[in-house]
């Protein structure tokens, strides 16, 4: 035999949960979240620090140099193996900046940083003056932060002249 529910006690019942839903506040949604990293201003600070650090290699302070690149950063030159570390490094910037014929500068184009502001690249145009002349090129570095500042971590550049 099945059992009946009277209406009278499902109506009394509906009209309780009704009523206590429509009394019930809503949820107040969470504001949307704000950016942990301002990443406009975070990618200004690269490109000011690549034009510094064009700056020291035109002054040939190698030192200034050594200390924008972290400790285990890479160099990538054009014809040569990759230089990797602090040590072969700073040979590879003392050889540079030995090279009393030759200068080059560089001007970033953009640069763009993680949401989470840990790591950026920017990219940008050089300019190499030998006794040759003018020789035109690109770059392209990789930048991690390393107790709040921002490091080198790759470094890559050639010219746009095709070898001869």
């Amino acid at each position: 035999m099945q059992k009946f529910i009277p209406a009278l006690v499902i109506a009394p019942a509906l009209a309780l949960a009704m009523t206590t839903l429509a009394c019930t506040p809503p949820a107040e949604e969470a504001p949307p979240a704000e950016p942990a990293v301002d990443v406009a201003a975070e990618a200004a600070a690269i490109m000011q620090l690549e034009r510094d650090w064009s700056a020291l290699f035109g002054a040939r302070d190698v030192d200034a140099i050594m200390n924008l690149h972290a400790a285990d950063a890479a160099q990538l030159p054009p014809g040569m193996e990759p230089v990797v570390g602090q040590e072969a490094l700073r040979a590879s910037w003392d050889a540079f900046a030995a090279m009393e014929d030759f200068d080059v500068s560089w001007e970033p184009t953009a640069a763009f940083v993680s949401p989470d502001g840990n790591m950026a690249y920017d990219y940008g145009t050089t300019s190499s003056s030998t006794p040759d002349g003018t020789v035109p090129g690109k770059y392209l570095v990789v930048w991690v932060k390393v107790d709040g500042e921002w490091k080198v971590a790759a470094d890559m550049f050639n010219s746009n002249v095709a070898p001869q």
